[in-house]
């Protein structure tokens, strides 16, 4: 197995580490927009005059989007390769962010989000699938972890810089950004992508067995519907948080949710990087990001009104590690589960998965808290679904012992 920033034999027109660089460099643009929307709940709250269950709805609307597409554009990405599904998809998704401009009604709002979304798929999908071929035969929970750092690292522009680029320049010209750097980051990643060659189709035989694609996809996207919970409730609905109950103000909360997604994107290289060093093994380094998911929702739900920002930063910073850190194991699991002709299907079925789970979990905690009137019972429940995620993730480790299907500790990885 080469080393694996290693130049020689890589699968691309660049070295190991500027691929690595253009590749996270797309999947931060893309979060940007689709995370940063998410953000801006509460400026779309403020302009529709929502509740908190209706600003659910447009994180719901963009999920959907993604969630209904992404595996399509998985599929697509096997057949015609990431490099041109990735050039004419960046086009679209940049065409639609500017619809943005010119939505009038919520109603219209929630579709357009919608097809956005599903035009944003094409960035996770082609991202993934890239990554994944051009290291092949070597290490990938590194690379695949510094590679989805981009989703916590774009939400975190997004949460410390659209709330200040909204109160400079209006809301409106948050969408020409989104359209510009978009066409930059989309097109700069697909240039430097070798053209797509087909793989001959095999069948991966395990203890002389033949086993479909979709026995090895489940459990990993189970695991994703459940642990994207954390993540989206964190990012979601931390603003409204610390700004209705602990009286801190809209810019300075953007801080502390940016706090938060840097504390993912430090999980997901430690996550790739102790996976990588345990062999390939995921039970473990899953488990402590639902447990430490769980334990800092506890530790948010049982805070006092008054908090210094500095605290807050750094609880938002390891609850952001344990809620965020999870994402790139999940998808190396999938990959490496199927044959490789099928892995950028795999990966996008997961990454379908964490988006259904996004799609759900914000508008139901919405309306708890709606109903209960307060952020910390919401918290709590968020901790005990974390727990309870770990105990799975534990079950389904002990179950890999037993069966090679269930490759927590995954070859190749």
């Amino acid at each position: 197995m080469a080393k694996t920033f290693e130049r020689q034999g890589f699968r691309a027109r660049v070295g190991p580490i500027p691929f690595l660089g253009a590749a996270t460099l797309s999947q931060t643009g893309m979060s940007f927009v689709q995370q940063g929307i998410v953000v801006m709940g509460v400026f779309f709250a403020q302009l529709y005059n929502l509740t908190l269950a209706q600003m659910g709805l447009v994180t719901t609307a963009l999920s959907l989007g993604v969630t209904t597409s992404m595996v399509v554009m998985g599929a697509v990405a096997d057949r015609i390769g990431p490099r041109r599904l990735l050039f004419f998809g960046t086009g679209i998704m940049a065409l639609l962010s500017l619809g943005l401009l010119k939505v009038s009604g919520f109603v219209a709002l929630l579709i357009l989000l919608y097809a956005l979304g599903a035009a944003l798929a094409v960035a996770p999908a082609s991202g993934t699938k890239a990554v994944f071929t051009a290291f092949q035969d070597r290490p990938r929970g590194l690379v695949m972890g510094i590679r989805q750092t981009g989703v916590p690292l774009g939400a975190l522009l997004a949460a410390s810089l659209l709330p200040r680029l909204v109160r400079g320049f209006g809301f409106h010209t948050v969408f020409w950004v989104f359209f510009v750097e978009l066409l930059v980051v989309g097109w700069t990643f697909s240039a430097v992508m070798r053209p797509h060659l087909r793989l001959p189709q095999t069948l991966p035989a395990h203890r002389g067995r033949n086993w479909s694609v979709l026995e090895g996809i489940w459990r990993p996207a189970l695991i994703a519907v459940l642990l994207v919970s954390g993540q989206y409730l964190l990012l979601g609905f931390s603003l409204s948080d610390l700004h209705q109950v602990h009286h801190v103000g809209l810019a300075d909360a953007g801080l502390v949710v940016a706090a938060a997604q840097l504390g993912g994107g430090v999980g997901r290289i430690l996550t790739g990087t102790i996976s990588d060093r345990l062999g390939g093994s995921k039970t473990l380094v899953l488990v402590g990001c639902a447990a430490t998911g769980a334990v800092m929702s506890w530790v948010v739900a049982a805070l006092p009104v008054s908090v210094p920002i500095l605290l807050l930063a750094v609880i938002w910073f390891f609850f952001g590690a344990g809620a965020v850190g999870w994402n790139a194991l999940t998808m190396t699991w999938a990959g490496e589960s199927v044959p490789p002709e099928h892995s950028g299907f795999a990966m996008s079925s997961v990454g379908t998965a964490a988006f259904l789970g996004s799609a759900i979990f914000p508008p139901l905690f919405g309306a708890f808290v709606d109903t209960t009137h307060h952020f910390n019972w919401g918290w709590g429940f968020l901790g005990i679904l974390l727990a309870m995620t770990g105990i799975l993730i534990w079950r389904f480790g002990r179950g890999s012992t037993q069966s090679a299907q269930t490759p927590l500790s995954g070859a190749g990885s």
